[in-house]
């Protein structure tokens, strides 16, 4: 009697979440419930019998979505990517995210960051719960860095070679992109339009598919840290491919034009000085411009200085010590100049 009644249950609560979704203010009508879409409504996932307290699914979770979603199972096989389908068996019903326990696995799951049930047509993060770093969490997220920042913020098992990111976009940094809050520099001629020194961005504009035209979202790419363009980090000669991503937002032209920085142009096409050896592409704690030296080409000076200071607008000084083609550069003032190559030739 009693699997009568909880089969009668789940009938009765079948139907009445198919006549609530028809609603014009039910978001299950949206997406998951269009008809259009789904002919089978609820049951195109659930079976409508099962085990008491489970979601009665046709699937296990992960494998589930790829029925409908197949292109995205491809994504996910990329090189760089979120490894759904090698630990989504870790994923935990209801889990408290960010982790605080050093020893839980490290996982992902189309649960982590989608609502299957709230979701809606361009609207993917809709009733997801998030996390908007330092303590903060927020019931239903606005921005996507507030569902990044369950897993790449303040875990307990975040990995030793990874960055916190709530750290790196604090909007009290020295610099950041502006990912939290618009950025602190009112001066950046290279930005394409429509994007000003007022815009904000989201994690996804520069993490995602490398394909312009496949599915969207960061669920995989062919390049490194599942970018959505190629990004050299280290030195070599500078082309609009080697630096695709940045050019995406950064007029190239403007760049090597010196038009931000005097020097750019020297360091970058005439020294093949990769972005990532100056600037730190998440943000800055200590200094503007997201100036953050790489510990693989940058040492203290001679004077034992590894140091930016701001001077006139685009005519800052470093001091430090640099390994580039072979060569070693000098940054430091003396004898009344500043000198920054072997033979001591004061200016830039």
């Amino acid at each position: 009697m009693s699997n009568k009644i909880f089969h009668l249950a789940v009938i009765v609560g079948v139907i009445a979440l198919t006549f609530l979704a028809a609603g014009t203010g039910y978001p299950l009508g949206e997406v998951h419930l269009d008809r259009s879409k789904l002919p089978d409504g609820c049951s195109s996932c659930h079976k409508g019998h099962g085990s008491k307290g489970t979601a009665m699914l046709q699937a296990p979770k992960d494998e589930l979505c790829f029925t409908c979603h197949e292109k995205l199972r491809f994504v996910i096989l990329k090189r760089s990517n979120h490894p759904v389908v090698k630990t989504s068996q870790y994923h935990v019903s209801g889990e408290r995210l960010p982790a605080r326990n050093p020893s839980s696995a490290r996982h992902v799951s189309c649960f982590d960051c989608h609502n299957s049930h709230m979701a809606g047509k361009d609207k993917p993060l809709r009733g997801v719960a998030g996390y908007s770093g330092r303590g903060m969490r927020v019931k239903e997220v606005t921005r996507d860095y507030e569902v990044c920042y369950l897993c790449h913020a303040d875990s307990a098992n975040l990995p030793a070679t990874s960055s916190n990111m709530a750290r790196k976009f604090n909007p009290g940094n020295a610099s950041f992109h502006p990912v939290e809050a618009a950025g602190k520099s009112r001066f950046a001629p290279s930005l394409k339009r429509p994007l000003s020194t007022a815009s904000t961005i989201g994690c996804s504009d520069c993490h995602g598919n490398d394909d312009r035209m496949g599915p969207k979202g960061p669920h995989g790419s062919n390049y490194d840290k599942l970018l959505t363009g190629n990004y050299n980090t280290d030195p070599g000669p500078e082309s609009p491919n080697a630096y695709q991503l940045c050019y995406d937002c950064h007029n190239r032209n403007s760049i090597l034009n010196d038009e931000s920085f005097s020097s750019h142009k020297r360091h970058v096409l005439y020294g093949g000085i990769s972005c990532f050896s100056c600037h730190d592409s998440h943000g800055s704690a200590t200094y503007e411009n997201l100036i953050s030296f790489s510990q693989r080409l940058a040492f203290p000076n001679s004077f034992g200085q590894l140091a930016y200071a701001k001077m006139s607008p685009g005519k800052p000084r470093c001091f430090l010590n640099c390994h580039i083609n072979g060569l070693t550069y000098d940054h430091k003032m003396d004898k009344g100049g500043y000198y920054i190559n072997t033979n001591n030739i004061p200016g830039w």
